[in-house]
């Protein structure tokens, strides 16, 4: 089973403060959209929404074909997976994925069968005699995914279901997460402040900032073409360039981008420390920089750097970790115009 979510109109507030702010969002059948922002931006008032969990001060919301905005929780089509997963540790693996469809009154063969295909599918039908103490956070973590898919919901909520976890862990799981989503095919909106999980798992990035929609679209061109200022911040490191509209486009310290039209005065230019080369081929020459220190990270190193024609402003690179770098060298930088990114300063 899956269905389409469309929410229109959607403003709530708590007693004088809005939380949400004229959401506007039409989510596909079967597709995995993750709702991405700080605390406090309003994302998990919105899944609530979404669940039946909170009243929706102004607007609609429509699951398929159905208002369902007035519909309690517990009659939606809809089941969460929290991040606390909730299981009952009295009950085995079994019990407790077939709980919801003891509920809803399905005889104990039925369900046991319906229970441990469901196991199967997370990788833990050898287990569902189990109880949730035995396992690891990662295989509770796959229980709770298996007992809100066994009711068969047209759309399946995850509240930060993996911030629990290790790094390790969390990665692992966010492939689990998106190769099951592709099996079952029901609509997945998750909710998430990480980036990385982000971009590993969706289809589709809603960025939320102070109750509203700020940018969505495909991970790569979020974070590669930011709409805003802010996804640009949020969306992974950035360096930040001042700049100034003139006649030939944007002047920064280091030379002339060319320019939106649209920007007439203050320039708010972003750069990424991976668009930043250790060399001058870039068709945009930054010039020569002091490298102030240097972190190992594996597959890059991350230097920061003070640019000789602009000694007040650090930049941070992602370097080549196959080179020594040490603190003090001088290193010549550039980058492609293309890779910089140029938003009106008054923008927040």
């Amino acid at each position: 089973m899956t269905a389409s979510v469309t929410l229109t109109g959607l403003n709530h507030w708590y007693g004088t403060f809005q939380v949400l702010k004229d959401i506007e969002l039409q989510i596909e059948a079967g597709e995995y959209v993750t709702l991405l922002g700080p605390s406090g931006c309003g994302k998990t008032t919105l899944l609530s929404v979404l669940g039946g969990f909170v009243q929706p001060t102004e607007g609609r919301v429509l699951i398929g074909d159905t208002d369902a905005t007035h519909v309690p929780a517990v009659k939606r089509p809809t089941t969460t997976v929290f991040q606390d997963y909730a299981l009952f540790p009295h009950m085995s693996l079994r019990d407790n994925v077939g709980f919801g469809l003891r509920m809803a009154g399905m005889g104990r063969k039925d369900r046991h069968a319906r229970a441990e295909a469901m196991l199967d599918l997370v990788g833990l039908r050898d287990a569902a005699s189990k109880r949730p103490h035995a396992l690891s956070g990662g295989q509770r973590q796959r229980v709770a995914l298996a007992r809100a898919l066994a009711v068969e919901p047209d759309v399946l909520l995850l509240d930060e279901p993996l911030g629990a976890l290790d790094l390790k862990l969390r990665r692992f799981m966010q492939d689990e997460l998106k190769t099951i989503q592709k099996q079952v095919g029901t609509t997945f909106v998750h909710v998430t402040h990480d980036q990385e999980e982000a971009m590993a798992i969706a289809d589709r990035i809603v960025v939320m900032n102070a109750g509203r929609i700020e940018d969505q679209g495909p991970p790569d061109r979020v974070y590669r073409e930011p709409a805003s200022q802010f996804t640009a911040d949020f969306m992974g490191e950035n360096n930040h360039i001042p700049g100034n509209r003139i006649s030939t486009g944007i002047e920064t310290p280091f030379g002339v981008l060319p320019g939106d039209p649209a920007i007439t005065a203050g320039a708010a230019i972003c750069v990424r420390p991976e668009d930043i080369r250790a060399d001058t081929r870039g068709s945009f020459q930054i010039g020569n920089a002091q490298l102030r220190d240097v972190a190992f990270f594996g597959t890059y190193c991350r230097a920061h750097l003070v640019p000789e024609q602009a000694p007040d402003i650090v930049l941070t690179a992602y370097l080549d970790a196959g080179r020594a770098w040490a603190a003090g060298e001088t290193v010549a930088l550039s980058a492609e115009v293309e890779d910089f990114r140029i938003f009106d300063a008054e923008q927040k």
